[in-house]
């Protein structure tokens, strides 16, 4: 891909942009037209890292130190206001949530909702489980999902992505008879 290189400080296979090697990324810029394009690059890098390595939780907190917002090998790491405004902005574009009013976590969908409804669904039919149940549990480490893209998913997006599809009469999703369990059943779809 063009502009990209591969980041040396990790036994991983994630190509990093150019970018991450120059220390002024990681300040925020004055310049208006630098500034956008910056956290434009930001914003779809921290989109492409999370979906590589599957991570669904950013935190922002400094103790947490989320490996992409430092790059050793340059001695930079982003601001925590950065981080926040960085995570703000993927917020308002619908592509993370942030999970407390203090900002200090945030889930990452680098898969929309829909789209994860949409392959849930597709996972379900192909499975045979339609007009069936399906535990959370089990969508999140069953044997079913073992080897898929749904193996580990988030439980807060596979709620969101079963909502969906119950807006759309396709699942639902329900409390188990002791209350700490929820099942989802698939409708058949003609």
């Amino acid at each position: 891909m063009e502009g990209q290189q591969q980041q040396p400080e990790k036994e991983d296979d994630f190509i990093y942009p150019i970018f991450y090697q120059f220390p002024p990324y990681f300040t925020l810029q004055p310049v208006k037209e630098t500034q956008q394009k910056q956290r434009l690059l930001w914003k779809d890098l921290i989109l492409r890292y999370c979906r590589h390595h599957r991570v669904f939780v950013v935190s922002t907190e400094e103790a947490d130190d989320f490996p992409l917002f430092r790059n050793p090998a340059i001695n930079r790491r982003l601001p925590r206001d950065f981080q926040v405004l960085l995570i703000d902005d993927l917020v308002k574009q619908g592509s993370a949530l942030w999970f407390d009013r203090g900002q200090r976590s945030a889930l990452i969908l680098w898969r929309g909702i829909p789209e994860w409804a949409e392959l849930i669904y597709r996972w379900a039919r192909g499975c045979g489980f339609e007009d069936s149940v399906v535990t959370v549990d089990e969508m999140q480490s069953g044997m079913h999902v073992a080897g898929t893209e749904l193996e580990g998913l988030h439980r807060e997006v596979l709620v969101r992505a079963v909502r969906h599809l119950e807006q759309q009469g396709k699942a639902k999703l329900f409390k188990g008879a002791l209350g700490d369990d929820e099942g989802i059943k698939f409708f058949t779809q003609g």
